[in-house]
């Protein structure tokens, strides 16, 4: 069995406060008051899970409530118990341990509103939330990990999220591609309507994007008018596939901005690694995608390159 993929099990992609399966986290009663764990240090910080079953196993494993792809977690960690007194949590014989704030767990521990919980390198607070406060965390969590202006991913969340889809493709060699394209001659559309011209078009350029590829692992802007989209488990063929439906899209598209009726195009480069040990990092493979972006530059703009496809198909 592989290990669960990292980016599902907290329903990243549609801002869910549930880790896994079940209906929204907190009901319309706004002062009832639910338990809860918040993700304080780990790869999810501001996430909330609510407690909402008799027994929560957390650990590595997709047998569990709630899954904490981390290195560090057991594939079956801790289980926290829903008893007539409250909450309690267990070491169910974890490698890096368990801890209630800073004492180590060897028997049922009781979690009282605040208290810490550490699972290896993961922490939780454990409190009882209302919807504000469910909001609040998420908040949080969203200006932590989404561009300001485009509200799509920002750099930092798709770099640190590219590392970890690595080692899961370099372990399981599913499959990983990247997608890095920008928008043609977009300091021209800056030197001549403006920076707020810009802003609209990058801003609305990537909503346009998303309603084009939505369900796709990670679409981040990676930095002023270039983006970038992560593929798991997706072959070349389709990648490439992608990246021409997002270029002609974009290309028909009139972005109408005050009284202008705007064109843009953009250029697109496509990687893919099969997994092993063929590249070293995250950050290598981001590197092949634009070499590949600055081939379609070079081949005119308003193209894709991609990497080989089998069979010897080419661009």
């Amino acid at each position: 069995m592989t290990d669960q993929h990292p980016l599902r099990n907290f329903s990243e992609m549609s801002d869910s406060t549930e880790f896994r399966e079940g209906p929204a986290v907190l009901e319309d009663e706004e002062e009832v008051k639910r338990p809860c764990l918040i993700m304080i240090k780990g790869d999810f910080i501001g996430q909330v899970y609510e407690l909402q079953k008799d027994v929560t196993m957390i650990g590595r494993s997709d047998e569990v409530e709630l899954v904490v792809s981390d290195i560090s977690m057991s594939r079956k960690h801790a289980m926290i118990v829903d008893r007539t007194d409250g909450f309690h949590v267990s070491d169910l014989g974890s490698t890096n341990g368990c801890w209630v704030n800073k004492d180590r767990v060897s028997e049922p521990t009781k979690l009282e509103e605040g208290d810490k919980l550490t699972l290896g390198n993961v922490v939780f607070k454990f409190s009882y939330q209302d919807k504000d406060d469910t909001q609040y965390h998420l908040m949080l969590r969203n200006m932590a990990i989404k561009d300001g202006l485009t509200r799509i991913y920002n750099k930092r969340y798709f770099t640190e999220t590219l590392e970890k889809e690595f080692e899961f493709n370099r372990r399981n060699s599913v499959g990983l591609a990247i997608i890095l394209f920008d928008i043609d001659h977009f300091k021209q559309i800056n030197d001549t309507w403006g920076h707020p011209a810009g802003d609209f078009i990058l801003k609305n350029l990537a909503e346009l994007i998303e309603t084009v590829a939505r369900g796709y692992d990670v679409f981040a802007r990676y930095g002023g008018e270039e983006f970038v989209f992560m593929l798991r488990g997706a072959p070349l063929v389709a990648a490439a596939a992608l990246a021409e439906r997002v270029r002609c899209e974009v290309e028909g598209h009139t972005f109408n901005y005050d009284e202008l009726e705007l064109k843009v195009t953009i250029s697109l480069g496509v990687t893919w690694w099969g997994g092993g040990d063929s590249i070293a990092s995250g950050g290598e493979l981001v590197e092949a995608a634009d070499r590949r972006l600055y081939e379609a530059k070079d081949a005119g703009r308003n193209c894709v390159c991609h990497d080989p496809l089998p069979g010897g198909e080419d661009n």
